[in-house]
């Protein structure tokens, strides 16, 4: 695969952890020190950090989608960025106020290229629009 396959096989990886809640997949993600910063919350620092937020936010819920698009790869050397959309449904069934809640917004990675393949060193998830029951997350 080439350089650019393999960073959009990563971001498509990191949705399937997401809706699987197969956090085992992020180590093929990110790096151990990533840093990550969600719309809306505090910023993150390692990939136990990260585990532990996704888990308490994803991990009480019936059901996600992650759709992800329109992806933009710049690679220089060992380093990349890349930007995509996203789309994501969250159910949590019997939420008073709505069941679901819908989050679209772009995120901003920058990768670097390690011995064991593409990893996100930085990742900025910036909103765009939302729809349904912020409830649905537990905020």
């Amino acid at each position: 695969m080439t350089d650019r396959e393999q960073i959009i096989d990563l971001a498509v990886r990191y949705c399937t952890a997401m809706d699987t809640r197969d956090w085992g997949l992020l180590d093929g993600c990110f790096l151990s020190d990533a840093v990550v910063r969600y719309a809306g919350f505090d910023e993150l620092r390692g990939l136990p950090a990260l585990v532990e937020f996704l888990d308490g936010v994803l991990g009480p819920l019936d059901a996600t989608q992650h759709i992800a698009t329109n992806f933009v790869v710049v690679v220089e050397g060992d380093s990349a960025q890349l930007t995509y959309y996203l789309q994501a449904q969250h159910v949590r069934k019997g939420t008073p106020g709505g069941d679901n809640f819908i989050f679209a917004g772009t995120y901003r990675d920058r990768l670097v290229k390690t011995d064991g393949g593409w990893r996100i060193a930085r990742r900025e998830l910036e909103e765009t629009w939302t729809e349904g029951n912020p409830a649905v997350l537990g905020g």
